[in-house]
């Protein structure tokens, strides 16, 4: 059966660490977003000229539109004969400086796109002239699908012109300093963690989206420690090591023991006790039975980890029949695989990227709840609860509360796969 090429099952995956290989892969309904643009355009006073073929430029119009970028997103669509001739440089320039004297911005972004990347077109004294003349912090970075696999990565490209933004910045250590890394929309009001952080001696709080200006995120470089909660923000985290910045990593978990080993690696860091126990919350016992014993299924697009929340559910009584990811597990997730090969075998995990699975989708009917809408996509007659990035980003115990509030939500008032994707914007 075609199905058998797209999948291996969690005991599998533990004793060979074979990810499912997809000979040509699909454009996966995993793949929302732009990332690199957003993560840039997260700076603030910062704004952006895509430039590229109208084709990779309409996809980007679309998303700055969805995340509210598009009066700080700009684009210049170059022509093939140009991008070959390489005479778009003077084109462009003329842009920046038209872009720079309206909007006066502290930072500038240059996005290239998978043709300028693979010509190997070079802005470098183009970037140098703009940053003398305009006296602001220039950015050249590639929103380039192409290149994902390589090193560098248009994510460390991105990452890396943040390090030195800071790294320029660094004065002192300030051990009352704390920054929160990791996701796009900052953290949920209600995470309890910023009252663990206070209690714990923290007096500023940091995230990239919410420093209101340059100098601000400048400030940002003095922080004592970084709390990564999302494992891309590693990549930033690891360079700002260099400079002296001790960093921690704790995923969004929604196992309530899972959360309380985040706590405590963060305890360990510190040498402090920490006061989360005050607010541990017990599992909604209505949503509980909503899903006990149901067929779920689980994708890659859900905030946090597939395989811990996979975990997690699995232990609030459903039945994960399926995990859908793109790439091989991170090593981080060893740990929830290991559980879930001794607790629940039977699970299959799909590259969810495989061709193969848009012939085959009748084998995901009897699934009754999808989490992530990339999930949904293939589990037609499941209710959907996206537990999406650009819906909330919580952290510890309000993590979990906020797994069982969507699911109560979402059972009460099912929304179509369709909705979410096109209405919603959470996923094209």
């Amino acid at each position: 059966m075609l199905i058998e090429k797209t999948r291996v099952s969690v005991a599998e995956l533990k004793k060979s660490k074979n990810f499912p290989f997809a000979p040509l892969e699909g454009v996966g309904p995993n793949l929302w977003g732009w990332g690199v643009v957003e993560t840039c355009l997260l700076l603030p006073n910062s704004v952006c000229l895509m430039t590229g073929p109208l084709a990779c430029l309409r996809h980007s119009a679309f998303m700055a539109q969805v995340r509210g970028f598009y009066k700080r997103f700009y684009m210049l669509p170059i022509e093939e004969i140009e991008l070959v001739m390489g005479s778009q440089v003077g084109k462009i320039k003329e842009a920046i400086e038209y872009i720079i004297s309206k909007e006066k911005p502290e930072i500038f972004l240059l996005a290239g796109t998978c043709s300028e990347y693979v010509l190997g077109t070079d802005y470098k004294e183009l970037i140098k002239e703009i940053k003398q003349k305009y006296k602001i912090e220039v950015i050249y970075l590639i929103m380039a699908p192409l290149n994902l696999p390589n090193k560098p990565s248009p994510f460390d490209i991105a990452y890396t012109a943040l390090y030195e933004i800071l790294k320029s910045a660094k004065k002192t250590q300030d051990k009352k300093a704390i920054n929160i890394l990791g996701t796009y929309l900052p953290l949920s009001e209600n995470s309890e963690l910023y009252n663990v952080l206070k209690s714990a001696g923290f007096e500023k709080i940091y995230q990239i989206q919410t420093c209101r200006g340059l100098e601000e995120l400048k400030s940002m470089a003095n922080s004592g420690l970084n709390l990564v909660i999302h494992f891309r923000a590693n990549l930033l985290a690891k360079k700002l090591e260099k400079i002296g910045m001790p960093y921690i990593f704790c995923p969004i978990c929604y196992d309530p023991e899972e959360i309380i080993k985040q706590y405590q690696k963060l305890e360990e860091v510190l040498g402090k006790k920490l006061n989360y126990e005050e607010f541990q919350v017990n599992p909604s016992s209505e949503a509980l039975k909503l899903i006990e014993g149901k067929k779920v299924a689980v994708g890659c697009s859900v905030v946090g980890s597939p395989y811990e929340l996979a975990k997690a559910l699995t232990k609030f009584g459903a039945k994960v029949v399926a995990i859908f990811d793109r790439h091989p597990p991170k090593p981080f997730e060893k740990d929830y695989i290991n559980w879930l090969s001794e607790n629940s075998p039977e699970t299959f995990v799909y590259n969810i990227s495989h061709p193969y699975l848009n012939e085959c989708i009748e084998v995901f009917d009897e699934i009754k709840v999808a989490f992530g809408v990339d999930a949904g996509i293939y589990c037609r007659n499941a209710i959907n609860i996206p537990l999406h990035s650009y819906q909330a980003q919580p952290f510890g115990f309000s993590a979990m509360k906020w797994l069982f509030e969507e699911i109560e939500k979402n059972f009460s008032n099912p929304i179509s796969n369709y909705d979410w994707i096109y209405k919603y914007n959470l996923l094209i």
